[in-house]
């Protein structure tokens, strides 16, 4: 589409707008912000790939079932004093996880021009409980 075209189209959507009352006009606006943000949203950089790709990553089942077995005995009552600090660790080693998992979600947030509820419905992103 070449741009005289465009200006003509631009144009008459404009000319368009003008005649809805406000509350018609509200209703396209939230529906051109909507179809903004889709578009944005599908466009990734490097960068944003990068991104997606530190907020997906997972802790490593080794140390998942390591903190779940100690998770088991603290609830039994049997965790001895060793057990207790690796639980002390791990705990904190899933909090800093959790912590750089979401800058980055902030990060892609700033860069999509999206609050954070949104990019975490957008991605489908899982709040997960690691600690307890």
């Amino acid at each position: 589409m070449n741009t005289i075209t465009n200006a003509r189209q631009i144009s008459n959507i404009y000319k368009s707008l003008a005649n809805l009352n406000i509350n018609e006009l509200e209703q396209v606006m939230h529906q051109i912000i909507g179809l903004r943000k889709d578009k944005i949203s599908n466009i990734l950089s490097d960068y944003e790939t990068e991104l997606l790709k530190k907020i997906n990553e997972g802790i490593p089942d080794i140390i998942h079932k390591r903190y779940k077995n100690l998770i088991n005995k603290k609830r039994k009552n049997i965790l001895n004093d060793k057990d207790y600090y690796e639980l002390l660790d791990l705990t904190s080693y899933f909090e800093s996880k959790n912590v750089y998992r979401l800058s980055f979600i902030i990060e892609l947030a700033k860069l999509k021009n999206l609050t954070l509820d949104e990019v975490i419905q957008h991605l489908d992103l899982k709040t997960e409980m690691y600690v307890e």
